[in-house]
């Protein structure tokens, strides 16, 4: 074992400068820049085109208003991200889209860097990286609304690379980076664990990485991946059934109740999720390169086999939890951070197997640089055309016109706002950043009777598909709850307002009623 005391500092930094000063091809040179244009485009038009919210983002709107350990079933780092640009910049649309895209464009751009170091060919970097664009669930759902998941996306490029390092030229900095970036990963999302189990597993089968994780610098590496999450691990403590239990029965809530046939259907659902997440990529690697890339498939390398273990190792995990848990479920972004390191595994074949024409390299960019120029378009035009085809989303509710019209006609601000789910609350907190606003399936975000004080209050509800509603029972029982049954329900009123980018006779029903506390 190498004592702490012969330790190198800059082999890490001298590992770095080596692949900064490896040119990059003329030829693909560009493709850092074009992903820096495309994410900008993509968050100028987010923030031009809607002040509402999808359901994710809603969520960082509720949980922006208080900084806490923990929140809910999700760990916390992108909520203190998120809450940290909203104390600097201020609660908006664009304090929120900026962020997301910043880091969806670290997500790419550090996954060409551990391309760039893993890969003996150049352009087959630039290829690995723009091949995102061929996965349904980074192109779209990362880009529309995924929050926790592009954090993850990033701690486990980061987590590899930082591996791969060590791996190749230890160093107490490139030992101290693993837990580090295991330590915030962790903080991303709770499956980033099984990440860390199959990096670890895949390190044990290469012949130096034994060596590196038997270093007694392993103990600086758990030693700061303990310190970074001990925090949040002490608040999961106390809230164990949130966090278990709402993952859990998540995972598990297509189970039929029988132990046998719950087991069969996890495992079809995780073979039906891998399979969509999988085959998008696949095809366009198989008809753009066809024969050589069947024939690089039975090629192996070093970190082929060492990607390829990673993936393997997740696999076995997961089917051993199906019959350890009965997880029935596995939705696809719950299956991204393991499968979109897919696109990599392709290239590093490809790359050993060497035989790839610069045609086929060229030819294959055609799909990723047609999607960047049409997804802004498309994504825009979801939105922007919905009256054409009378199907209205998140972002064209009318959440703006609806907080402006009921507080105008009301001739003031109410001291709190409560309302259903946090989608509704994080619609209502983006236009009205100081006002306290309460989501009933969200405890956290409740105030106590003599916070309220003398009020006033407005409840507000509304229905996914716009419809007249009368007030949910949710809100009745908070009401009763806060002022006692005795208490009549509030006057309850109804405003129809047209959609964002609607025809004017289609209107969206937004239910509502003012409460002034009486002096107990």
């Amino acid at each position: 074992m190498k004592p702490l005391e012969n330790v190198n500092f800059s082999n890490t930094f001298e590992e770095d400068a080596s692949i900064a000063s490896r040119p990059v091809s003329a030829d693909f040179g560009w493709v850092p820049w074009a992903l820096a244009a495309y994410f900008a485009i993509q968050a100028a038009i987010r923030i031009l085109i809607s002040d509402s919210l999808r359901i994710d983002e809603a969520q960082q709107f509720v949980v922006g208003q208080w900084l806490a350990w923990g929140y809910d079933a999700q760990p916390p780092l992108y909520n203190w991200l998120q809450y940290g640009i909203f104390h600097i910049f201020g609660m908006s649309v664009a304090s929120f889209v900026i962020l997301k895209n910043v880091l969806l464009f670290l997500v790419y751009a550090s996954y060409h860097k551990l391309l760039r170091l893993l890969l003996t060919d150049e352009k087959l970097a630039a290829v690995g990286t723009l091949s995102l664009f061929t996965m349904p669930q980074i192109f779209w759902q990362a880009q529309r609304d995924l929050t926790h998941t592009v954090l993850t996306l990033l701690a486990v490029v980061m987590l590899i690379y930082f591996v791969v390092t060590t791996i190749r030229r230890p160093s107490l900095i490139s030992y101290a980076m693993i837990g580090l970036w295991a330590g915030l990963g962790m903080l991303t999302k709770y499956n980033f664990a099984l990440v860390v189990m199959s990096v670890f597993v895949a390190a044990l089968c290469h012949s130096e990485g034994r060596k590196r994780v038997l270093n007694i610098r392993i103990l600086v590496t758990l030693a700061i991946s303990i310190l970074v999450v001990l925090p949040h691990a002490m608040w999961m403590v106390s809230n164990m059934d949130l966090v278990l239990t709402t993952t859990v029965n998540t995972m598990s809530e297509q189970g039929a109740g029988g132990k046998l046939s719950d087991i069969a259907h996890g495992i079809a659902d995780l073979v039906k999720t891998t399979v969509e997440i999988v085959i998008p990529p696949a095809v366009i690697f198989f008809l753009v390169f066809r024969r050589s890339f069947l024939q690089a498939l039975r090629v192996r390398s070093e970190w082929s086999d060492f990607i390829g273990r990673i993936l393997a190792s997740t696999a076995i995990i997961l089917v051993a939890l199906i019959f350890i848990v009965t997880l029935t479920e596995f939705r696809d972004r719950w299956l991204l951070p393991f499968l979109f390191l897919l696109p990599l595994y392709f290239c590093l074949k490809l790359d050993a197997a060497g035989s790839l024409s610069q045609a086929d390299l060229k030819k294959f960019l055609y799909v990723p640089l047609v999607m960047m120029v049409a997804l802004p378009i498309i994504i825009a035009g979801d939105i922007l055309l919905a009256r054409f085809f009378h199907s209205y989303g998140h972002l064209n509710t009318p959440y703006a016109t609806f907080v402006n019209k009921v507080v105008a006609a009301e001739g003031k601000q109410p001291l709190a706002v409560v309302t259903t789910t946090w989608h509704k609350a994080g619609n209502i907190r983006i236009h009205m950043p100081n006002t306290p606003v309460i989501s009933t399936e969200y405890s956290a975000s409740d105030l106590n009777r003599q916070a309220i004080g003398q009020g006033p209050i407005l409840l507000v509800w509304n229905e996914r598909n716009g419809h007249q509603s009368s007030m949910p029972d949710e809100l009745k029982q908070w009401f009763e709850t806060k002022f006692g049954k005795a208490i009549p329900l509030p006057t309850q009123q109804d405003t129809a307002l047209p959609y964002y980018y609607g025809r004017d006779s289609d209107r969206y029903h937004f239910g509502y009623a003012w409460y002034y506390p009486t002096t107990e």
